[in-house]
């Protein structure tokens, strides 16, 4: 883990390097992984023994809720490179779920002239009107 709380409240940093919590690699598996990919825990987590304090961090906070790549990476205070090789390991290991919806650089959201498509605008329009 990269940092611990002191019983007196503060907050003492223990460096560990990135290429030592992701095993030396400097990509995940599935480079198109977006930030804002949203994860969630599987409820039949096998047992959590072997993984590393930074995966059962990413389990603990992505267990009940979805969490995205980006939040994860902010609150275990991980870079993001290191938390999308850290996600997707427990991915291929089945221990998360990887939701990824279409973006606006996703050739799935582009209507057959290229321009954006009518589901993606309106799915925008709703998530405005919801607030």
């Amino acid at each position: 883990m990269t940092d611990a709380t002191t019983p007196g409240g503060e907050e003492e940093t223990y460096t560990v390097r990135p290429y030592a919590v992701t095993g030396g690699r400097v990509s995940a598996a599935s480079k198109d992984l977006p930030m804002e990919a949203l994860v969630e825990a599987r409820s039949d987590n096998q047992a959590l023994k072997g993984l590393t304090p930074e995966k059962k961090k990413i389990l603990q906070l992505a267990t009940g809720e979805y969490q995205s790549v980006a939040e994860l990476s902010a609150h275990t205070r991980l870079p993001l490179g290191v938390v999308r090789v850290l996600v997707t390991d427990l991915a291929e290991d089945n221990h998360l779920t990887i939701h990824t919806g279409g973006t606006a650089d996703d050739t799935s959201t582009h209507d057959e002239s290229g321009g954006l498509s009518l589901s993606l605008l309106e799915s925008v329009l709703d998530g405005i009107a919801a607030l």
